[in-house]
Parts: C-alpha cells; structure tokens; sequence
C-alpha cells in the first residue's frame, strides 16, 4: 500500500511565509528610507548615571588657606577654612588684597587667634580694645546678638576679629590715602602718624616693609596700589 505524503499543515504554511517575507522586509526597509531620503530609525542611546560634583573652590581662597595652614598646621581643615573664607569675603568688601590681609595677619600675630600684646592689642589682628569698640560700633556689628556691651575677649573670635581689622585697615587706607602708611598707622596708632607729618618728624617704616616683603613672598598677582 502506498504511503500518501502528508500535506503541510496551513499554519505551518503561513509560518514559513511570514518569515520569508519578515526576511525580505529586513533587507529592503534600510533602503526604503534612504529612497524616500528619511533616516534610518535609531536605538536610543543608555542614559548612565553622572555624578554630580560640587563647584570647585576658588583659586584665591586655597591661596589663602595655604598660608593659614603654612603658619598654622594644627588647625583643623574647618577652622582654616572658616580664617581664610573671612578673609576673603572681607577683603572683597573693602576692595583689598586678601593675600595682603594674609601677609599681615602673620606679621601680627602668627594666624593665633588668642595672641594679646604686651600693649593690650589681641587676636588674630591684633586689635585694641578700644579700636575694637569704635569700629564694631562704626561698622554696627554685636558679638553676641543677645548683649550689645563690647568686650575685650570678643576680639579672641578669629572671624570677628578679621572683620573689624580689615574694615580699620581700609579706614586707614582711605584716610592716608597710601597703603604704607595706612599699614604704619595700624601699627603705631593713626594719631602718631599724624603728629609725625604735621612736625615733619621720621616714623618707623620696619613694620611696612615686613608686611609688604611677606605679601611679596606670596607672589600676589596684583601689586597694591600704593
């Protein structure tokens, strides 16, 4: 007896077709776009996750931070960074150099914050008590906002003490009208510095020239005007 050959089942039929023509459509899409002058769908791209970095600090505050450190090694990063921050900040309010401040604030005191002279002057800035007074009452500034009373020991706060000295050194400035001899006055006292030019007497300029050769050994990218 004869074997009959089975017959394709149609759906099997209709596979083979559909593949066929999923083939051929494969092959002649791309070109069909590219007749028709449309682009050739594209994959899109993996979007990755990026980090986000915080803006990096700027070039004049890690100059400073580097003398702070330089003088003072034992500060914590987030005390050198609270000096040289004031530094900047109030140099950039009264329009001087904060590599100046800097080279001053070393002459002064070495960056210590509890230092007091044998005259009485303390702090970073070494700063009179009575300077102190007037220029926080000057500037109106309180230590402490729940008392108004200015004491001595307010001028031991590093911060504070950078306010009112860079404020006395632009008052200075702007009064004399010449940087060595504002840096002279901050030195000996304003009322000195007048009495000497009025009678044409000499006053000391070691002060000034210390100052300004430590403000020189930082390289400032600006010379002050003198």
């Amino acid at each position: 007896m004869e074997k009959r050959c089975k017959k394709t089942p149609a759906r099997t039929l209709w596979s083979a077709s559909c593949a066929k023509f999923s083939l051929i459509g494969l092959l002649f899409v791309p070109g069909f776009y590219l007749l028709n002058g449309t682009k050739t769908p594209e994959a899109k791209p993996i979007i990755h996750a990026i980090a986000i970095h915080a803006a990096p600090t700027p070039k004049e505050l890690v100059r400073i931070y580097d003398v702070v450190k330089l003088n003072r090694p034992e500060f914590s990063d987030a005390e050198a960074w609270r000096v040289s921050d004031a530094i900047l900040a109030e140099s950039a309010k009264h329009n001087l150099d904060p590599i100046l401040i800097a080279a001053l604030i070393e002459v002064e005191s070495g960056f210590q914050s509890g230092a007091i002279s044998p005259m009485g002057a303390r702090g970073i800035m070494q700063i009179m008590p009575d300077v102190g007074k007037w220029i926080a009452r000057e500037i109106g500034v309180a230590k402490e906002a729940r008392s108004d009373a200015f004491m001595p020991e307010h001028l031991d706060d590093p911060v504070f003490n950078i306010k009112l000295g860079i404020y006395y050194l632009y008052d200075l400035k702007k009064s004399f009208r010449s940087l060595n001899l504002a840096l002279v006055a901050y030195n000996v006292g304003p009322t000195e510095i007048r009495n000497r030019l009025d009678n044409n007497i000499e006053f000391p300029i070691e002060f000034a020239n210390t100052v300004l050769s430590v403000y020189r050994k930082y390289q400032a990218p600006k010379p002050p005007a003198f």
